[in-house]
């Protein structure tokens, strides 16, 4: 699939590993300047050392998201360093597992942090930026869990996600005029890092409830995200599309 993304600049959180990178991977191969960002830097180093490697046209800048300044910090970095921000896909995310007794302030704050409120700080950031140049794609990630809540997972992470869906749809109506999109992905059972806490049994046994009978990969939602961010998908927005093999219809 060729989107067309020969010098946009793209920033892309959480892009040291999973989707994010594969994202990166996708939209750096057609031509885009990538901003990768994440707060794993052993990871990040690793990633952009690859991607530098390819001749890609890359950034690399180490962030914690849990704090407005860190984001903040991040939008202004790239515009000083590209001039622009055509595409900004919220990638970063937490997911952390416990009973709803069990959740901690603690848990409840940082998964609010970074899951909700830094997507929220971001996009406030780019939009006069977005709204200067009369263009942009916002992509977010939301979740299954965002529309048919949690079981597995700490009550929490359902809420910001459900939260960034209703958002999803707030941003495209507000800044739909100046000819910015914004849309969501909500994948399930897709084997990130973030999943390891899921045994082989499982993941079996989900992959069995699955229509198509298998669990989902991370180059398969980076592909519909890099189409969500690119013109073609032009006459979309606000919507957060299902990617989980047909195991929740809506």
């Amino acid at each position: 699939m060729n989107t067309g993304f020969n010098n946009k600049v793209a920033l892309i959180t959480g892009s040291a590993k999973g989707i994010g990178k594969s994202t990166a991977q996708i939209m750096a191969d057609q031509g885009a300047n990538i901003i990768l960002t994440d707060i794993d830097k052993e990871a990040l180093d690793k990633t952009y050392d690859e991607f530098h490697d390819k001749g890609y046209h890359v950034k690399k800048i180490l962030v914690d998201l849990s704090h407005k300044e860190g984001v903040e910090q991040l939008i202004n970095t790239t515009v000083e360093e590209f001039g622009r921000i055509d595409i900004l896909v919220n990638n970063a995310g937490i997911l952390l597992s416990s009973s709803i007794e069990d959740t901690t302030d603690k848990m409840i704050d940082l998964t609010i942090d970074i899951n909700l409120k830094a997507v929220l700080y971001a996009i406030r950031a780019v939009t006069p930026i977005m709204k200067k140049q009369n263009y942009g794609r916002i992509v977010n990630l939301a979740s299954i869990t965002g529309k048919r809540g949690d079981n597995s997972t700490t009550f929490v992470y359902g809420s910001t996600k459900g939260a960034i869906i209703t958002m999803t749809r707030s941003v495209a109506r507000q800044l739909g005029p100046w000819g910015i999109t914004c849309n969501a992905i909500a994948p399930h059972a897709v084997m990130t890092e973030m999943m390891n806490y899921w045994t082989d049994e499982k993941k079996q046994t989900m992959a069995d409830k699955i229509p198509v009978k298998r669990l989902g990969t991370v180059e398969e939602m980076a592909q519909l995200i890099s189409y969500l961010a690119s013109d073609q998908a032009g006459f979309i927005t606000g919507e957060t599309i299902n990617i989980n093999g047909g195991y929740y219809m809506d």
